[in-house]
């Protein structure tokens, strides 16, 4: 009962340091409180899943507060999760916890553990990236996209007691990067986040130093960016009937917080 309350407690400040630096996402974190009207120990790992992960996204991008080179802590940290030799900090007793009931009720096909790891490497894959605005072909942004949006899925059909993992839902790895690149794209391009494809940017006669004004007003990459999503909506509809005839109530009502706000985005005229 201990290890639940001291989770319980790291996770609520892990939450409140989020909503610090990222006051945007009180409704995220209100979600991830929500889920545990499906039972608390599902809602709990799910928090204890999350927030750390988050903490080192945000430590990587430079929006959360560290003493000491941010990238040695991380690769320090995803080293320590592979060898099962999480320390005593914060973050890393909510990701032991995290990992330990997951492993605890694991398939014969499923890898906890590998998957946080894969998670963390995405994280530095767009950390070292962003440092040198490196462009990807479609192929390389496909690849990116699954190794970014897979673990992270897994982890979280794992933690909600589902049947299925994203091997049954690809769309919502490869719809979540070509929404949230389409959606991000001023931030993405400033902090040197190419999500366009090199083919498209010599297509449009730009390069990974465009001007942001340039990319935004350029026609042929709004054409393609437009195609892109328009291709995108049928799957992400077929997937929602999909889960919505699985008979798996959280499982569909976690999917669909996420399908159902990038179908609004394909929507509107934001692209």
């Amino acid at each position: 009962m201990w290890k639940e309350i001291e989770t319980e407690l790291l996770v609520a400040k892990e939450a409140g340091s989020l909503i610090y630096r990222r006051p945007n996402f009180v409704k995220l974190v209100a979600g991830l409180y929500s889920l545990s009207l499906f039972g608390l120990e599902n809602g709990r790992i799910m928090r204890a899943s999350y927030l750390p992960v988050r903490f080192v996204d945000d430590l990587l991008d430079g929006d959360a507060k560290f003493n000491g080179d941010p990238l040695l802590y991380v690769l320090e940290l995803k080293e320590n999760i592979k060898s099962n030799s999480l320390p005593k900090t914060r973050v890393e007793k909510q990701l032991k916890y995290a990992i330990d009931n997951l492993e605890s009720r694991a398939r014969n096909d499923d890898d906890p553990r590998g998957d946080f790891v894969k998670s963390i490497d995405s994280i530095i894959f767009d950390y070292h990236r962003a440092k040198e605005r490196r462009v990807l072909t479609f192929s390389e942004i496909q690849d990116y996209y699954k190794m970014a949006f897979d673990p992270v899925i897994n982890i979280t059909l794992m933690a909600s007691g589902s049947s299925i993992r994203s091997k049954e839902v690809p769309t919502l790895s490869y719809g979540q990067g070509r929404v949230y690149s389409a959606r991000d794209i001023r931030t993405d391009w400033q902090r040197g986040i190419i999500n366009i494809p090199k083919e498209v940017l010599d297509k449009c006669n730009l390069t990974s130093y465009s001007s942001l004004n340039e990319i935004q007003n350029n026609q042929i990459l709004k054409k393609w960016t437009t195609i892109s999503l328009q291709q995108t909506k049928p799957d992400l509809i077929n997937t929602q009937s999909f889960l919505k005839n699985l008979g798996e109530k959280q499982t569909f009502l976690i999917c669909n917080s996420l399908i159902s706000p990038m179908l609004k985005f394909i929507g509107s005229d934001k692209i």
